[in-house]
């Protein structure tokens, strides 16, 4: 429960980052010895239906295509899934990643290549961690992937070349970014102290086992790229999808860019963590935000959150 209310707390603040008309919120399925999966998922389906569009979700962490397929028999508000999902997400996490590396490299606007050369650390490979390879190949970068899935690993070291770590040596890889890409809080006072990298970018949610970290991490005179900021772009789409009916979005999502920009160099001049003053920019626009009547009270004009 307190990772959930963590997600949704996240959700909020990615929302908020992003600029889009919605609020944040997370449903978590906890499973328990003889339930019924199937049962479980009509019955989340048939709650989210009620709610009238005020709650939208879509596929994340250990939901399988059935569990969706289950959802979407009961709900029509379901969406953010699939490949496109996918790659936005990977989209918004390169861009994050390029405004790490121009940030400490001094260049003011996005250009070039940063990525030619680059050696990047991938912790998890499963479909979101595979686009974001796959595009960090594809720009040049050498690879370190880790995955509990020993297929998973396989597949990328057949496909991108990439050298296999076993998962718990993944944060000591010589890199110079880590990208983590599969479950949250595996940044903790242990792994920090591992950390080869000098960047932090991944698509990972909840990437600090706690917010203090962050404290750490500056100590250490390494660059985090906030998780709810870079990791936004399948919620910018599938917002921007069901409430506006914008169906190309690659525009948009690379606004991540300029955000990251604008919160390292807020960090920098305070000399403050980069996820305390992303929190704050959050917090300010929250602030501003139209109240939960304003905006759901009648018609269902904004929705909660694209999560799961």
């Amino acid at each position: 429960l307190e990772d959930g209310l963590r997600l949704a707390r996240a959700m909020s603040y990615k929302a908020a980052i992003a600029d889009l008309p919605c609020g944040g919120g997370k449903a978590v399925v906890i499973e328990h010895p003889g339930w019924d999966r199937a049962l479980a998922m009509r019955t989340l389906g048939r709650f989210i239906e009620s709610l009238g569009g005020r709650f939208q979700t879509g596929r994340d962490l250990g939901l399988t295509e059935e569990d969706v397929r289950l959802l979407r028999e009961e709900t029509r508000y379901i969406g953010c899934e699939g490949a496109d999902s996918d790659e936005y997400t990977a989209l918004g996490v390169i861009e994050g990643m390029r405004a790490c590396l121009d940030h400490r490299a001094g260049i003011q606007t996005a250009s070039g290549n940063p990525f030619a050369g680059l050696t990047v650390a991938v912790q998890g490979v499963g479909s979101v961690g595979w686009a974001i390879a796959r595009r960090l190949h594809e720009a040049g970068a050498r690879l370190i992937v880790a995955d509990v899935d020993e297929r998973r690993a396989r597949a990328a070291e057949r496909a991108f070349g990439a050298q296999i770590v076993p998962p718990e040596e993944i944060y000591d890889a010589p890199a110079d970014v880590f990208c983590p890409c599969a479950v949250g809080s595996v940044l903790t006072e242990r792994t920090i102290a591992h950390l080869r990298a000098r960047i932090v970018a991944g698509s990972a949610n909840n990437v600090l086992a706690e917010e203090a970290l962050g404290w750490r991490l500056l100590e250490r005179g390494i660059l985090y790229a906030p998780d709810y900021v870079i990791n936004a772009g399948a919620l910018i789409h599938g917002a921007n999808l069901s409430l506006r009916g914008q169906r190309e979005n690659e525009a948009e999502v690379r606004k991540i860019y300029g955000r990251v920009r604008e919160i390292l160099a807020l960090a920098e001049r305070e000399g403050l963590p980069t996820n305390l003053v992303a929190d704050r920019l959050a917090e300010s626009r929250l602030k501003t935000a139209k109240t939960y009547r304003d905006l759901f009270w009648g018609e269902a004009k904004g929705a909660s959150g694209c999560c799961a």
